[in-house]
C-alpha cells in the first residue's frame, strides 16, 4: 500500500488521472463499523477494473485532541493495508485545514484524483461547522463541479445491546478497563504502539513511561496480553499499568518492542 501526505500529493499530482474509490474519516481505533467501510471500498474497486482505492485520514482526531488516541497512524496504516486498499493518504489537521469549507475540500479532492465512488459512514461530515456537508450533500457539491460521484453510505454497526459501535464507545470501554468488550466491538484486542517512545528492560521486565505512550491507557491494574517484537514474533505476557506507565513481565532482555495487545484485565 502506498502512503501519501495529502498536500504533497496535491502538489506532485501523482494520482490526478486515477479514477478512485475512496473513503474519508479519522478511523481512530478501527472498529467493526470502519471495517464495513473498508470492505465496501475494496468491493467497489474490484467491480470496476482500472479504478484504484484510497483511504483518506487525519493526523489527529479533531474531536479528541486531549483524551488520548486509540491508535497511531502506523497501526492504522497497517490495519487499512489488510483490506488490500491501494493507498493511504494523511491530512495534517492544521488550524488552516480546520477552516476549510466542504466545497473547498471537494475542490481539493477533484485536484487529487478523479473521484468516482465515495464510501462514508452514516455520521460523516466534512468542512468547518458553518460550511459542512454530509455524504449526500457532498455528492451534490461534486455534481456542481462537474463530477458524477456515487456515494455509498455505510450504516452503523450495533452491539448486541443495540449500542452504536463507535470510537467514542471504544474509548469509554478502555477507560473502564473492559478490554473484552473492546475486542468484540473492534474486532481485535486493544493494540498499543510501542515504537512511540523508549523502553527499559531489567530482570525480564520492560517498562515504558506514560509520557512516552501516545495512546489512551486502561486504568491501573494487572492485565494479560501479547507482546509483539521487532521480528513480529508474539509472546504471551503479563502487564501492569500504574501512574508511571506500564511494565511488561516475562520478556527476554534482548527483545525489541514493536507493539502490545492488551487482552483482558486480571481478576484478583
Amino acid at each position: 500500500m502506498e502512503v501519501f501526505d495529502f498536500n504533497t500529493l496535491l502538489l506532485n499530482g501523482d494520482k490526478k488521472d486515477k479514477e478512485m474509490v475512496f473513503a474519508i474519516g479519522v478511523f481512530d481505533g478501527v472498529h467493526r463499523g470502519h471495517q464495513k467501510i473498508f470492505e465496501c471500498v475494496r468491493a467497489e474497486r474490484d467491480k470496476h477494473p482500472g479504478y484504484e482505492s484510497m483511504c483518506i485520514t487525519f493526523s489527529t482526531n479533531p474531536k479528541n485532541r486531549n483524551t488520548g488516541a486509540l491508535d497511531t497512524l502506523r497501526l492504522r496504516e497497517e490495519y487499512v493495508s489488510s483490506f488490500s486498499i491501494n493507498s493511504f493518504t494523511i491530512i495534517d489537521f492544521s488550524e488552516n485545514f480546520s477552516k476549510i469549507s466542504a466545497s473547498g475540500f471537494a475542490s481539493e479532492i477533484m485536484r487529487l484524483f478523479k473521484p468516482r465512488i465515495l464510501v462514508v459512514g452514516s455520521d460523516f461530515k466534512c468542512g468547518n461547522p458553518n460550511e459542512s456537508a454530509n455524504g449526500e450533500e457532498l455528492k451534490q457539491i461534486f455534481a456542481s463541479m462537474g463530477a458524477d460521484v456515487e456515494v455509498k453510505i455505510v450504516d452503523f454497526v450495533l452491539s448486541d445491546s443495540g449500542e452504536k459501535i463507535s470510537s467514542t464507545l471504544l474509548r469509554q470501554l478502555i477507560i473502564k478497563g473492559d478490554l473484552e468488550s473492546y475486542s468484540r466491538f473492534s474486532g481485535q484486542d486493544y493494540h498499543l504502539d510501542l515504537l512511540t517512545g523508549p523502553s527499559r528492560s531489567t530482570d525480564g521486565i520492560m517498562t515504558i513511561s506514560r509520557e512516552h505512550i501516545s495512546q489512551l491507557l486502561p486504568p491501573p491494574g494487572d492485565y494479560e496480553g501479547t507482546f509483539v517484537d521487532s521480528s513480529l514474533q508474539r509472546y504471551p505476557v503479563e502487564i501492569r499499568i500504574d501512574g508511571e506507565g506500564l511494565s511488561i513481565k516475562g520478556l527476554d532482555a534482548s527483545r525489541q518492542a514493536d507493539s502490545l495487545f492488551i487482552t483482558r484485565r486480571k481478576v484478583k
